[in-house]
């Protein structure tokens, strides 16, 4: 399933067009659709190569390459780096293009020694034909901040690295064209940008059979994928359930951990390191404003939303789920509590719609710094600045029915907290807004209301 990636592919093809070799590290959240764009695009891309790395010792993972196809059938049963290179340039010995080598979750060929990247760039350095090689992880963390310093000085041979990106709430509603809008957005808040995630939704069913027989079921394909998700990635599962559960429950600071856990804190910091390098955890860090004495620090979050949602409310009742009636199991913990889940992911929407319309430039300041403001007392959903640092606030609602004018109120409180004087003020609500917000309108012209058929 390719949704949405003109751009992506695009990119792919600026490479194959450039001179001489080109490595790329293409590195996204598992699940993003990294391998089903490397095929769209190989499709229509003349001969290549694509190698799957698995989770195994380099002597396991060469044997296993000995039997790809393309590959010359002398190659020796237990080859070396130097044997698979001598084979790929026999293979593209008669080839006019540029040619094609991928490597799929190249991160494990790294797990024990550079030998692989040693070889890789000493047999790019002497070809005698132009190569692009396409290096794929799904270890965003690693990739961004400990890969270079794994490689070493080959790292200089990187020609350029690019990160796909979850596909965004609107390609979401391209796609389940038959749910509502705010089913829509409550569906993303679950599965979040994952095209993986959303072949398991039938497009024809209601947003509310999806989950009761595509996740609540004992059969159902999703009802342990979050879990197994995390396990088919970490040992130790029982540390890493222990923490996801409580992230999930809002104990998102390093001391609340602790006092759930009572692992030790640097024992939780290297357990969350390995989930950030997942993709699975982030840490949150709020816009530097003046007010720094006002605001949150060291705040983590999970940012894989079905993990999210997974740990929240199907991790904690595992037993439950094996016995009772799915549809009752909805009704009793689902529902009453799927709005507020939501409305943790409303501001991501509300997000995608200021940054397309800063793109057509039909906002009041083209912003080119975006951030969130955490405040101890409160939050600002975004702060946004332009060069001349005129600033927006933004601030979404999904959970109440109404925003009020006191809601726009305790923004200006956090606004003064955080030592910010907006120029504009931009307020999201899913269920409108009250007279007194409407008349602030009329009476303040740097206030804009938006709701949910605007998005």
């Amino acid at each position: 399933m390719l949704i949405g990636r003109d751009s992506e592919i695009n990119v792919l093809n600026e490479y194959v067009r450039r001179s001489g070799n080109q490595v790329m590290v293409m590195y996204g959240l598992n699940g993003v659709g990294k391998t089903t764009l490397a095929r769209e695009f190989l499709a229509d891309s003349g001969d290549y190569i694509l190698f799957d790395c698995k989770q195994v010792y380099e002597r396991e993972q060469l044997y296993q390459w000995s039997n790809i196809d393309k590959l010359p059938l002398q190659l020796p049963e237990y080859p070396e780096y130097s044997d698979l290179f001598g084979a790929i340039a026999e293979h593209f010995a008669d080839s006019e293009n540029k040619n094609i080598l991928v490597f799929d979750e190249f991160q494990y060929l790294l797990k024990y020694s550079n030998d692989f990247t040693n070889n890789l760039f000493d047999f790019l350095s002497t070809a005698d034909k132009p190569y692009f090689v396409i290096l794929i992880s799904s270890s965003i963390e690693w990739v961004e901040n400990s890969m270079v310093g794994k490689i070493g000085p080959r790292a200089r041979g990187i020609t350029g690295f690019f990160k796909v990106k979850e596909l965004c709430f609107a390609d979401f509603r391209t796609y389940f064209t038959k749910f509502k809008y705010d089913e829509c957005v409550t569906g993303y808040a679950i599965l979040g940008g994952i095209p993986k995630l959303w072949k398991y939704f039938d497009k024809n069913k209601s947003f509310k059979d999806n989950i009761i027989h595509n996740i609540l079921d004992v059969n159902a394909p999703l009802l342990t994928y979050g879990e197994d998700f995390v396990a088919g990635e970490l040992r130790e599962t029982s540390v890493y359930n222990t923490i996801l559960w409580a992230l999930a429950n809002g104990k998102n600071k390093l001391n609340d951990l602790f006092a759930h856990t009572q692992f030790s804190r640097a024992k939780i910091s290297v357990y969350i390191k390995n989930l950030m390098e997942l993709g699975f955890v982030s840490k949150e860090f709020s816009v530097d404003t003046e007010g720094r004495e006002n605001t949150q620090k060291g705040v983590y979050d999970i940012c894989c939303n079905y993990v999210d949602f997974s740990y929240k409310f199907l991790f904690p009742y595992k037993n439950e789920l094996t016995y009772k009636d799915p549809t009752e199991f909805y009704n009793e913990h689902i529902r009453p509590n799927l709005k507020k889940y939501t409305a943790k992911y409303f501001p991501a929407i509300c997000k995608e719609y200021l940054d397309t319309q800063n793109s057509f430039n039909n906002l009041p300041i083209k912003y080119d710094r975006m951030g969130s403001w955490l405040g101890k007392a409160g939050t600002i959903d975004f702060v946004c600045r332009d060069a001349g640092e005129h600033t927006l606030i933004a601030l979404c609602n999904w959970e109440k029915p109404m925003m009020r004018f006191d809601d726009y109120e305790w923004l200006m409180y956090c606004a003064k907290q955080a030592k910010i004087k907006p120029d504009y003020v931009y307020l999201f609500s899913a269920g409108g807004f009250d007279d007194g917000l409407h008349f602030a309108v009329s009476s303040k012209k740097n206030i804009k209301l938006i709701t949910l058929d605007e998005l």
